[in-house]
């Protein structure tokens, strides 16, 4: 880091590092908000590679949206194992399309600590991160609370590591899932003064019903229709399959079209991202509300 400030430093550019005593990323964070003199910041994870046009494609939406915050566009950086290139298709199609979706009501519900933008002023004003799992989410949710706009930006690319195995992947999940309740422990949907924050967070709860719904109904009836008691699925819910194909090749269509968007695309990732992956993050989100609930403890990543 000394070596990269020494390099990088310049005209017009001031690197400064600072050491935090406390553990924590949350330490961290609000001991660099303590220092910022700038009206703005971005959050950058330490495994996120950004295009060179990302930081300037944030600002554009920014101040032209006049936002309290903007969310990156981010994507896997490597796809080594089958885990890895299931995920290519989760953050290309799946949580790309949800952040698009609520951006353009300015109610971006997550904008992600690994790339994301803030005003420096609206941060402070809610008293920066708390302490847990999901200080991302529950500070976009002050941020909307406060009545300003949270936004997302397409065109600000950036590429970060995400788990590589099965155990870690549940990991990451169960500790999202745990940082949803969070963010409504933090702020109630009905708190929120916009229609639409307060709408996107409601609906943010029949995720947890969803999980329910498609361990124990769904995947339960597949079960039964494969020993022939169609009780719950049948040869009709394949016709499900065209309209999801639908949506995501219409979320596959827009990132494809963005320059700054590069990726390998892979058959074995894209059906195991159709078959696999629900099931995987449904299973393991239901153990992190059951965590959350509990009040246990993150499973930190490993």
């Amino acid at each position: 880091m000394s070596r990269a400030a020494a390099d990088f430093q310049g005209p017009g550019r001031t690197i400064r590092l600072l050491f935090c005593p406390t553990p924590g990323k949350t330490y961290a964070l609000n001991q660099g908000l303590e220092h910022i003199q700038t009206p703005y910041f971005l959050t950058v994870d330490g495994d996120t590679q950004l295009k060179s046009t990302a930081v300037a494609a944030l600002m554009d939406k920014m101040v032209s949206g006049k936002a309290a915050c903007v969310a990156g566009n981010l994507l896997v950086a490597q796809t080594n194992t089958w885990v890895q290139k299931m995920q290519l298709y989760d953050y290309l199609l799946a949580i790309a399309a949800v952040k698009r979706y609520q951006g353009s009501y300015g109610a971006t519900l997550v904008a992600q600590g690994a790339l994301s933008a803030y005003e420096t002023q609206a941060v402070r004003a809610v008293g920066g991160w708390t302490q847990g799992v999901g200080e991302d989410i529950v500070l976009t949710y002050r941020l909307l609370a406060s009545g300003r706009k949270s936004l997302y930006q397409p065109l600000a690319v950036g590429y970060t590591q995400v788990p590589a195995t099965l155990k870690a992947l549940c990991s990451q999940r169960s500790r999202w899932a745990q940082g949803l309740f969070e963010g409504l422990r933090a702020v109630k949907p009905w708190q929120q003064p916009s229609l639409y924050g307060g709408y996107f967070q409601a609906l943010s709860l029949s995720v947890v019903y969803l999980d329910l719904a498609y361990v124990f109904g769904f995947l339960a009836g597949v079960a039964l229709a494969l020993a022939g008691l169609p009780y719950f699925v049948g040869w009709l819910t394949l016709l499900l399959l065209p309209g999801v194909l639908v949506t995501l090749a219409g979320t596959y269509r827009f990132q494809k079209h963005i320059p700054m968007v590069s990726f390998h695309n892979s058959w074995t990732g894209f059906f195991g991202f159709l078959l696999l992956f629900q099931p995987i993050q449904s299973i393991c989100s239901l153990w992190g509300y059951a965590r959350a609930l509990t009040g246990r403890a993150p499973a930190w990543k490993q």
